[in-house]
């Protein structure tokens, strides 16, 4: 089994591989440098009670604590941060990400980068890795994508169109290069009978699935997979994927899974705003409600079950399990499903799981540092010197009241301000 030792060597390929990241080093600019002073600093890890924090270009020049102010360039514009709280930019771990407004819209509620989990659009990822070697667009999120699944004839996925589809394992090698041809940065796996619903439905076999994830280590890529129970999990585990981006709902898994999960460093993707009828909370509240759409505030009314009765509880309940023994948890919306919408939703996530008992600065980690480091991205997700200066300053303490998210004053992105 591959163990994650492979992920601090060969995984930072997927960084190396990325036109977005190849182009992060700041480029010369006219524009003054800018200084957010006496700022509550969550810098994807811990919590600084007051910071100034600089910008210049596309990074973060400077950190300070405000007892050692740095020297400021005549003309720098001055933000004041007194009662707010600058986060690095937030992170979707799981997205279903098609059309570039998808991408802008993400970055009106602050997220600035997600990972598509599967859109059956190579050409769309095309087009932006396109505009990604022309420089780092400020305009929306950065894309990360797998552009398409891995399944089985009559699986999940095979519902959304015409998709290559796997049967033999011994076609995962040449299947798997397809997919990174495709413009793939990491691989998603779909492995899922829906066993909790009477009547299966078809997925790959378990030795293609080892092959595929095989294949996918062997050409220098994460493998991710969608499954959602305790039998689907243990093979996953065996097989040796980095990572999976849905929780179980037929049962918490026992403490040696559980452990197995821990030990291989794997992490997994909860998707908690698909658990229950949450999304109309968005629509309710009183910052994010009024800047919705009709058609996103519809979405989110969309919702609907994908598990027996009880399965919800289920997913708090392992999702606590997974948390009490530190297996990494990521923030991921599954927009634009039934339920959840475009960028809104990761902020209706972190406060999930702050409500399934996590501390609200995990839930923030799940949303910047934690999907980073689990993907290999040396770029963002924290707020330190030389990482790009994607930035989120809010009204209020989000290490405290989760909810603060949504406050949002400023959203930067490479550096430069977005109106949202």
């Amino acid at each position: 089994m591959k163990q994650k030792l492979y992920l601090c060597g060969l995984l930072l390929c997927l960084v190396a591989n990325s036109p977005a990241a190849e182009n992060s080093n700041p480029e010369a600019c006219d524009s003054p440098p800018t200084a957010i002073t006496s700022v509550r600093l969550f810098d994807g890890e811990v919590v600084i009670p007051s910071a100034t924090v600089v910008i210049e270009c596309a990074l973060i020049s400077g950190i300070s604590r405000d007892n050692s102010p740095q020297d400021l360039a005549t003309d720098a514009i001055i933000v004041d941060g007194g009662g707010k709280t600058l986060l690095p930019g937030l992170i979707d771990a799981h997205t279903h990400t098609f059309r570039r407004d998808m991408l802008e819209r993400s970055l009106d509620f602050g997220v600035t980068t997600v990972f598509d989990m599967g859109s059956v659009s190579k050409d769309f990822v095309s087009t932006i890795r396109a505009e990604d070697l022309d420089g780092v667009a400020t305009d929306r999120a950065d894309l990360f994508s797998a552009v398409v699944w891995v399944t089985a004839p009559g699986s999940h996925g095979t519902q959304f169109g015409e998709v290559p589809t796997l049967v033999e394992p011994e076609d995962a090698s040449a299947f798997v290069a397809d997919r990174i041809a495709d413009g793939a940065d990491y691989i998603k796996i779909i492995y899922d009978n829906f066993k909790m619903f009477d009547g299966e439905i078809p997925t790959l076999s378990k030795e293609t699935l080892f092959a595929v994830v095989d294949a996918a280590h062997d050409q220098g890529k994460m493998a991710v997979v969608h499954s959602r129970d305790v039998d689907a999990y243990a093979d996953v585990v065996e097989a040796g994927a980095d990572g999976l981006v849905h929780v179980v709902v037929d049962e918490v898994p026992g403490d040696p899974l559980i452990a197995a999960l821990k030990r291989n460093r794997m992490f997994v993707s909860p998707n908690l705003s698909l658990a229950r009828n949450d999304g109309l909370r968005l629509i309710d509240d009183p910052i994010f409600g009024p800047m919705l759409t009709e058609d996103e505030a519809e979405n989110l009314r969309g919702w609907r079950s994908l598990r027996r009765e009880g399965g919800d509880q289920v997913e708090y309940d392992a999702l606590m399990a997974f948390y009490g023994a530190g297996v990494t948890i990521l923030a991921g919306s599954d927009s634009p499903n039934g339920g959840t919408t475009v960028g809104a939703s990761i902020h209706l996530e972190m406060e999930l799981m702050v409500e399934a008992g996590m501390n609200p600065v995990d839930a923030l980690r799940a949303a910047t540092s934690s999907p980073a480091e689990a993907f290999g991205l040396t770029d963002r997700g924290r707020i330190a010197e030389g990482r790009r200066a994607d930035l989120l300053l809010v009204e209020g303490m989000p290490d405290q009241t989760i909810a603060d998210t949504r406050r949002i004053v400023k959203i930067w992105k490479a550096g430069n301000e977005h109106d949202n």
